[in-house]
């Protein structure tokens, strides 16, 4: 769901991660032998997205991408089985994966559940394989702690239509958090190539964007207010981590970032962050996205042309206070 995806659609996804990315060869099946109703994860590699998770094994779900969210931190859960009702209608983040098949209508994201101990596929260190215990949604996989998620949307068998998606505020789907691919390496996000772009503002002045919801089919996707953190250096980089960059997510990328709408590519950059990723930096500062951050709504329905920009003045859980980048 978040922003911009429509209701559920059960056949889709069923159908589309059968059939895998477009023009990937898909992992092997697992070189270990799970015992009953054990889930099995692979690492597939991408052009795009480096080494990826996805579920292994030969069962029905074999393919699907696999997702973390950054709310999940810190022995919290932002991805949960409570009921809210969004301007969509009642919606819960996850429940188990056999919602897929009982027509469950209610869960955006399913959780990767297993009821005996997971196996390592091919590429996957079976020492980050793990899982954890949730009420409601029974034991989840996770890798290198994260628990992982597949995608309930709108799907297209050629695409991971769930990477980049970014649920923020109520009456949207209240997640906090964005939704990426999982690093088959370490487990840290696996983004795709970030554009930085602008947003117009309701005040109508113009801030910096990242661009997010790349693959749902939306042309340009949509730009998401970009923030910088005052305690954050040319020299030093990026001062927010731990619980601030669950706060205020850095902006990621795998590779050389993109600009549009006027932005200069000699103003882009990018700095190493300690856990291994990339963030996109503005004229050297590192890029921030407020997980609370909230939609402008037109006629009803969120607006593909920015967000409010209510980030502005969020102070770090350190010192330091974040605040709106301008081009």
């Amino acid at each position: 769901m978040g922003i911009f995806s429509a209701r559920k659609r059960r056949a889709a996804l069923v159908s589309a991660i059968v059939v895998g990315f477009s023009g990937i060869a898909l992992a092997s099946p697992a070189d270990a032998t799970p015992g009953p109703g054990a889930a099995v994860v692979s690492a597939m590699s991408t052009t795009t997205y480096g080494s990826v998770l996805i579920v292994g094994g030969t069962g029905p779900l074999a393919g699907a991408p696999l997702y973390e969210i950054s709310g999940d931190a810190f022995g919290q859960f932002g991805c949960t089985t409570t009921l809210v009702s969004t301007f969509q209608g009642p919606t819960t983040c996850t429940g188990p994966t056999s919602d897929i098949f009982n027509n469950v209508q209610t869960d955006e994201w399913p959780a990767l559940t297993t009821t005996g101990a997971p196996v390592a596929g091919p590429g996957v260190s079976r020492f980050l394989l793990g899982s954890v215990y949730r009420p409601g949604i029974g034991r989840q996989v996770t890798y290198a702690g994260h628990p992982l998620y597949l995608f309930d949307g709108p799907s297209n068998p050629f695409t991971p239509a769930g990477e980049g998606f970014f649920e923020s505020a109520a009456p949207l789907p209240p997640w906090h958090g964005e939704w990426d691919l999982v690093s088959s390496q370490w487990g840290q996000p696996a983004p795709g190539v970030a554009t930085i772009e602008t947003d117009t503002l309701p005040n109508g002045s113009t801030a910096l964007a990242a661009e997010m919801y790349p693959n749902i089919g939306i042309p340009g996707g949509v730009a998401v207010t970009a923030y910088s953190f005052s305690l954050d250096s040319h020299w030093f980089g990026s001062a927010c981590y731990f619980t601030c960059s669950v706060t205020m997510i850095p902006v990621l990328t795998n590779g050389t970032p993109q600009v549009a709408g006027g932005i200069s590519a000699s103003d882009v950059g990018v700095i190493h962050r300690f856990d291994g990723t990339e963030q996109v930096t503005y004229h050297g500062k590192p890029l921030y996205l407020y997980s609370q951050e909230q939609a402008v709504f037109n006629n009803g329905q969120p607006s593909t042309t920015g967000t409010v920009g209510n980030g502005n003045g969020v102070h770090g859980p350190y010192g330091g206070t974040f605040s709106l980048a301008f081009p």
